[in-house]
Parts: structure tokens; sequence; C-alpha cells
């Protein structure tokens, strides 16, 4: 961004191909965005009866050079031509319909965060008293799924929301929920039963149950293990089970908690099954486990965004995961997850804040544009921007300040989804 040449011209001077910038309030223009390249004639009529004169533009992104300006001593500016028409009405109308679905977003994603804060208490308490007072602790997360697979199933699509790091604070209990919030949308991608719905989110949300065995100094280390610790932190599938055996969790939860760490090629633990002896229910919560570690592993600065954790499983992992589910869930994902950073073909720069299971290639963005207040920073919806696409994922640590400040990127990965009403 900081490499762009930007040349003011007079407004005259354009024509269709330039890439230009619009120096006024989003709401003052009924463009979509601030920086466009411009289609047609009645683009520059609209600019023009904005009463624009001079205007930014630059030649890198533009198909064309600014027209030659003919110099009349006497020229007076020609009156602006009133910035009213059918076409110019109805592009204001959908920027404040745009605004509106702002404003609902963000109702959405607060709400969300409520929800994964009160989730991950709840994952507190039950690691607190899951030995004292086991009976309870399981009427609690099942009351949970429930409302997990209520939400879940009451509309044809979700969306999948990306939320703020601090949503939760909860970040040893973020892992158990985000897992679960994950493997319940991919067993809806399946087509499972709201009742196997359930048991996938049950067992997720007490995958790790077993490491309650295990002192923190091993399942907290962000260093290598040494041979003899990883061989202790695994038995924390084992040592799951006995809990889980005594919260009196049925058989197909158990053998999610049992399983979640084998792979369908024998290579797993603690048993090295292959998919034929591997629960599918265990295969499934296997992808999203692994996904979730991948983004946010115990040490920040190994952590792989949401677009190269994919690409990780489908490059590294496709052997050993069930390759049905993993696709599923590549499709689902949307190939550029929520919480990615990416640059789009108008040269752009947005987050990915959110990926509807009816359009995964069409996510909502929140785009970086220092012309409007981080505070007012605008949300688009590249189902409604066909001209516009994802060119390409960028690593957050390699964003300029002033877009990294302005982006804010999360830290973690931590998701949360909603009935869609689109």
């Amino acid at each position: 961004m900081s490499n762009e040449e930007i040349i003011t011209i007079d407004c005259r001077q354009l024509q269709p191909g330039m890439y230009v910038y619009i120096d006024l309030g989003w709401m003052d223009h009924p463009f979509p965005l601030n920086r466009f390249k411009i289609k047609s004639e009645e683009q520059i009529r609209t600019m023009r009866g904005l009463g624009i004169q001079r205007i930014r533009y630059n030649p890198e992104l533009s198909d064309t050079l600014p027209l030659p300006l003919e110099e009349e001593k006497d020229a007076q500016p020609s009156p602006a031509e009133p910035v009213t028409s059918p076409e110019v009405d109805a592009m204001m109308a959908e920027k404040k319909a745009r605004k509106e679905r702002l404003i609902s977003h963000r109702i959405k994603v607060a709400e969300c965060e409520r929800k994964v804060a009160n989730a991950a208490r709840l994952m507190r308490g039950i690691n607190n008293d899951i030995f004292a007072k086991p009976q309870a602790c399981m009427e609690s997360a099942s009351q949970l799924m429930d409302d997990f697979v209520e939400t879940l199933m009451g509309d044809k699509g979700t969306i999948l929301f990306a939320l703020n790091d601090k949503a939760a604070g909860e970040d040893i209990y973020v892992h158990s929920v985000n897992v679960s919030v994950l493997a319940i949308l991919l067993a809806k991608e399946l087509k499972l039963s709201p009742v196997d719905i359930k048991l996938v989110g049950m067992g997720s949300l007490f995958h790790d149950i077993g490491k309650l065995d295990i002192p923190g100094k091993v399942t907290m280390k962000t260093d290598l293990l040494t041979a003899a610790e990883k061989s202790l932190l695994q038995e924390h599938t084992n040592y799951g089970v006995k809990i889980a055996r005594n919260a009196k969790l049925d058989a197909g939860t158990l053998a999610i908690v049992n399983q979640h760490h084998e792979f369908v090629d024998g290579s797993g633990y603690p048993n090295k099954l292959t998919q034929d002896k591997i629960s599918p229910f265990a295969q499934l919560v296997a992808i999203i486990n692994l996904y979730d570690n991948l983004c946010n592993p115990l040490n920040p600065a190994l952590a792989l965004t949401p677009h190269e954790a994919l690409s990780t499983l489908f490059t590294q992992y496709k052997g050993k995961l069930n390759p049905k589910m993993l696709q599923v869930f590549i499709r689902f994902m949307g190939v550029y997850p929520p919480g990615s950073i990416v640059s789009l073909s108008n040269g752009i720069i947005g987050m990915v804040i959110s990926v509807s299971s009816q359009k995964p290639l069409k996510p909502t963005l929140l785009i970086y544009d220092p012309g409007v207040p981080k505070e007012e920073a605008m949300i688009l919806d590249l189902e409604m921007q066909p001209d516009i696409s994802i060119d390409r994922s960028i690593r957050p640590n390699l964003l300029s300040p002033d877009i990294f400040a302005y982006l804010n990127p999360r830290q973690r990965a931590t998701y949360f989804f909603d009935s869609s009403k689109k």
C-alpha cells in the first residue's frame, strides 16, 4: 500500500478503466467502496454530480490513462449535474441497507461472543467439579449442546463468525468450545441426525478431559516435549475414558474421547487403529481438533493462519484423515476461513469475518479504508459484489502497522455460528 503512486487529476480527465479514490464520507456518495475502478460514463457523471472537481487515481491499478485536459483561459467549470437518478437512488438505498446489515452483524457477533464466554466458563466449572459432581456436570454440558443444536438446526443455512480474541478470556477452555462448535457444524454438513450431532458435540466438549490427570507443566508446555513428556501426554486419551465413564457418558462419546488422535492410516494413538476400526464420530473430531491445534498452539509463534491450517490439513494430513469429511470441512470453511487476512482483486485489504454455509467462496469481509473511521469500518459481502474476488491470503505479521491496527487480526481463531436468514 505504501509504495502505490497516487496522482491527483481534474475530474474532467476521468474515463472508464481508471482506479480512483473518493475522498468523501462513505455515506456521502452512492458507490459501494471509497476506491474502485470506473466502469462507465454514468459513474463519472455521478462523481461530477457530487461536486468533485479533483480526484486521486492510481496508475498502477488503472487500465487507461487520464484524458488530456484542454486549457481554456476563460473556461468556467461546468455546473455539477444533480446526483439524482433511479440508479443512484438504488445505490444509496443499497448502501443504507448495508449499513443496517453492519449493525445487525455486530449485534450477532456480540451475542456469539457472549455464548462462547458462557460456554468457556461452563467448561472451567466442569473441569473443577467433574470428579466431585459428575452428574451435575453432564447435565450442564447436555443443556449447552441442546442449545447449540437448536440454533444450528433452526434454518437451512449457517453463518460462521470469527470472534474477538478476548471474547471468552478462558484460553485453556476455549479449545474445547472451539472444537465442539466446528465439529457440530461439520456434522450438520455431513447430514447427521440431531441426536448424532449432539453426540459429536458432547464428545468434542470432553475430548481432552483426560488432561486433568496430567501435570500442567506438561499440558501447558510451549517448548518441545521430551520423549517421556510426550508419552505421558498421549495417555490423556486413556485417562479421559476413565473420567468419562465415571461421569456416565455413553459409548459414542467415550469413543471420541479415546480415539480423537487416531489416524485412518494407523499412525495415530493410543491404539494405532485404522479407518475401519475408528468411530466415524472420532474421525470427524480428529479433523477439527487438528485444525484448531494448528491455528491455536500453546506457543503462539507456531500458529498458522486459518487459510494455512486448511492447506496443511490437505497437503500434509490428507492420507491420515477421513477424505470425505476433510473435503466437506474445507468446502464449508471456504478456503479462506473467518479470521483470514486477504487481498482482493481490486487491491483492497480485508479480514474475513464470516462465511455462509450456502456461499462458502463468497465470505463477508471487514475492509481496510483509512478514509473510514475504524469504529465504522465497512463490511463487504462478496456475494453482493460479483466483480470482486479474493486474490490471496496475507499473514498478519506482513501487514503495515496502520492496516494491522485497523483490522486488528485475531491472535486466536475463535468461532461461533448463527442460523442464516439470508
